[in-house]
């Protein structure tokens, strides 16, 4: 057991690398949710999730894709990394398109145009500004979205957009808890990358227990609205323009990201994955509204790939390392052995950080 290997760690692990634009999107595009029971069972499959990928060591010290590399091989890690580029690429449209209903007040066309130009403005500025947010700037940027969350909530939400509370593809139905399981799992990427070994057990234990936290939290915010009076429209104006400015350093940190793993899979300059990203998203957009998608469709692309990425990782603790060291050959006597280990994996692929820039 290390030092760090304590329940409030493990507690402050879950929160730490879960929350963020989600907080502040999915009870725009998902509240309220058409049944209690989807986001408890969400966090309770992740929970077990948790506990089969600590069994097999975790992914908190090495990464989701260095687990799969060493269980799958290297091409499975490259699968790995690119649902991470196309999670992050097609969510960016989603996270766009929130800053700009934030903004606005609205998701008519306005919103879509206006959109457009908070991905291009975020690329522009990763684009000459390659340094993300420090630490403590990322631990004050989360406390706002809380904040905000949390405000929304009591002045009773922000201003829904058509079918907003609806399953995405129209009117809850049968189907209602799946179609929001899918979406709702974008406020759950990071996850993947905070899970300790099972052998920390009191800070495996910590991080069930902030899973629970975030599920309680996701449960409060995607509930029924609460009766009040209509809050005052500066009050509404304020939060609106808050929650649309952090949106927008949440886009230019994930935009960031992508390029990150654009550079991973292909090798090339970030700069092209921040162009390749971009497009993806704008023409993301662009179908949106051409097809009149709201948010809750938008979130469909990055909550499947988490979903894909999830089940990825757990296909990987299920199987045994593909690579087992070496055994050492006894020494003889008076030769010398320290020069005895094994080579480089040359296969082994270039990983940025585990956790989601979001």
């Amino acid at each position: 057991m290390t030092g760090a290997d304590t329940w409030p760690a493990g507690a402050a692990q879950a929160p730490a690398a879960v929350l963020g634009a989600g907080a502040l999107l999915l009870p725009v595009a998902l509240a309220p949710q058409p049944g209690p029971w989807t986001g408890i069972a969400v966090a309770g499959a992740l929970a077990g999730w948790c506990l089969l990928v600590a069994a097999a060591g975790g992914t908190r010290d090495r990464g989701p894709v260095a687990l799969v590399r060493e269980r799958l091989g290297p091409g499975w890690a490259r699968a790995a990394t690119a649902l991470y580029f196309g999670g992050f690429a097609t969510g960016q449209a989603a996270v766009a398109l929130g800053a700009a209903e934030f903004a606005l007040g609205d998701s008519g066309w306005r919103a879509y145009a206006a959109a457009a130009g908070v991905l291009g403005s975020a690329a522009a500025y990763a684009w000459c500004v390659p340094r993300g947010p420090s630490p403590a700037v990322r631990r004050l940027r989360t406390a706002a979205v809380l904040a905000l969350a949390v405000a929304w909530r009591v002045l009773g939400g922000p201003l829904p957009g058509p079918g907003a509370g609806e399953p995405p593809g129209g009117p809850a139905g049968g189907w209602a808890a799946l179609l929001v399981a899918v979406p709702l799992l974008f406020g759950w990427v990071g996850l993947e990358g905070a899970v300790p070994a099972a052998a920390r057990r009191r800070e495996l234990g910590g991080t069930l227990l902030g899973i629970a936290l975030v599920a309680a939290l996701y449960s409060v915010l995607l509930g029924p609205p609460q009766a009040a009076p209509a809050p005052p429209p500066a009050a509404v104006a304020a939060l609106g323009l808050g929650s649309a400015a952090l949106c927008w350093t949440y886009c230019r940190t994930n935009l960031q990201a992508t390029a990150a793993r654009w550079t991973e899979l292909t090798g090339r300059t970030r700069r092209g994955g921040l162009v390749a990203a971009g497009l993806i998203a704008l023409g993301l957009l662009a179908l949106g509204r051409a097809a009149r998608w709201d948010l809750p469709v938008l979130l469909i692309g990055p909550g499947a790939a988490t979903a894909a990425l999830y089940t990825l990782i757990a296909v990987a603790a299920v199987r045994r390392p593909r690579h087992r060291p070496r055994p050492r050959p006894r020494p003889r006597l008076q030769e010398h052995t320290d020069h005895d280990h094994d080579p480089a994996d040359p296969d082994r692929v270039l990983e940025g950080t585990a956790r989601s820039a979001g």
